[in-house]
């Protein structure tokens, strides 16, 4: 198969699947605007990410602007590579930014396949107590239809379309989830599984041995992923547990969600608003693989919290690391747990019942890791990337023989 994956940001959700594929024997390039080095066996081409949609387009425009413009520059880049022998009979592109979009144009005979994460709509499923009021309830309408513009301009030349979670495929309308084939991106199950010897290795964070430890491992410290939640119970479980140090690791910004003035940050808010022993928490900022898989495999209970939206691939990876979880009661986290026990479910906005459930896990330490293993052979069943990956082949070398 020659194979083509098209994403602003590499590696993205493709970059390991598409060395996977070529160590199979397939052919695999990928285009991007970021600045990366090709997997081993794999080729790159580089195109111009866009600017902001231009001022003078329509404010409702200004993203479908700017997903063209993406558009453009991955199709010039893309002529040259067709000049140069490149030559896709499939096409994945992460849908919304365009850069897949001309794809079709440049290969008329390529199968395309758009990566669809999510469906903008009015009323949101992800709001948040701290976001800012929603405003004029016709003009957020409007606003949330025009944002999909990018997405219906790919299913309109679709031959197939990824979505990787049944919450977030029931985001779309039901004309559009019809076609929608739902496929996990698939979690590294053999790579990160249980190691009590990883233990040891969360000293380099300055936690002492005899530590009862609770992690929380996000991309940004945001609303979305419940950071503010989190420190506010994690003020309550430090005063009924002398020996309980936190392990937070994740850059100090927004990466979901509405911005905050400049200077301000939700972790200096917290520090600022909480009355915390600051000497037992440990902010690691973002980790390497090694050192991540260590938390997720040494901690003691794991908090992950979420507005209804796209789930984390974290909380999947500490599911397969077998971690204590405990975790907000929202409907992706539902369904990634199934029909497991895997996790304790708590309000998303109940500080005290989540420090009640963290106190809970480390008071039960046996029963909070039997727990853990329930959610990895969850993982396991419906989340290995084992299996998920050599189902998503065969599903695509069938566009393959087509093309």
């Amino acid at each position: 198969m020659r194979i083509l994956f098209v994403h602003t940001n590499f590696p993205g959700q493709f970059g390991a699947f598409g060395a996977w594929l070529a160590r199979q024997g397939d052919d695999v390039c990928f285009a991007t605007a970021a600045q990366a080095t090709p997997p081993r066996g794999c080729r790159m081409m580089l195109f111009e990410a866009a600017e902001d949609g231009a001022p003078e387009t329509h404010r409702h425009a200004r993203g479908l602007d700017r997903a063209l413009r993406n558009a453009e520059s991955f199709a010039a880049t893309a002529v040259k590579a067709k000049a140069a022998g490149i030559d896709p009979q499939v096409v994945v592109a992460h849908s919304g930014w365009g850069a897949g979009t001309y794809a079709k144009a440049v290969w008329p005979g390529a199968a395309f396949v758009p990566y669809l994460e999510w469906w903008y709509r009015h009323p949101r499923p992800d709001i948040h107590p701290d976001d800012p009021p929603p405003g004029d309830e016709t003009a957020l309408r409007a606003r949330a239809a025009a944002r999909n513009a990018p997405m219906l301009v790919d299913l309109a030349q679709a031959d197939m379309a990824f979505c990787p979670a049944e919450f977030q495929a029931a985001q779309f309308p039901d004309w559009i989830r019809a076609r929608l084939t739902v496929a996990p991106d698939g979690v590294d199950a053999a790579g990160l599984k249980p190691d009590p010897a990883a233990r040891a290795q969360l000293a380099e964070h300055g936690v002492p041995d005899d530590a009862e430890v609770v992690s929380y491992a996000t991309r940004g410290m945001e609303p979305y992923r419940g950071f503010p939640e989190f420190m506010r119970a994690l003020a309550l479980a430090q005063k009924a547990r002398p020996k309980l140090h936190a392990v937070i690791a994740g850059r100090d910004r927004v990466a979901y969600g509405a911005a905050l003035p400049a200077g301000e940050s939700w972790k200096a808010r917290m520090l600022a608003e909480l009355d915390l022993d600051e000497s037992r928490l440990h902010f690691t900022g973002l980790l390497a693989p090694a050192p991540y898989a260590a938390l997720l495999q040494g901690t003691d209970a794991h908090v992950y919290l979420t507005v209804p939206f796209v789930l984390s691939w974290s909380f999947l990876e500490a599911m397969s690391a077998g971690a204590p979880l405990i975790a907000n009661d929202a409907a992706p986290i539902r369904e990634a747990l199934g029909a497991s026990d895997g996790a304790l479910l708590v309000d998303h906005y109940d500080p005290q019942a989540l420090a009640a459930a963290i106190v809970a896990t480390l008071e039960d330490r046996a029963g909070a890791r039997a727990r853990g293993l329930r959610a990895r052979q969850r993982i396991l069943a419906a989340y290995d990337r084992a299996w998920i990956w050599p189902a998503r082949a065969a599903a695509l070398r069938r566009l393959a023989e087509r093309a």
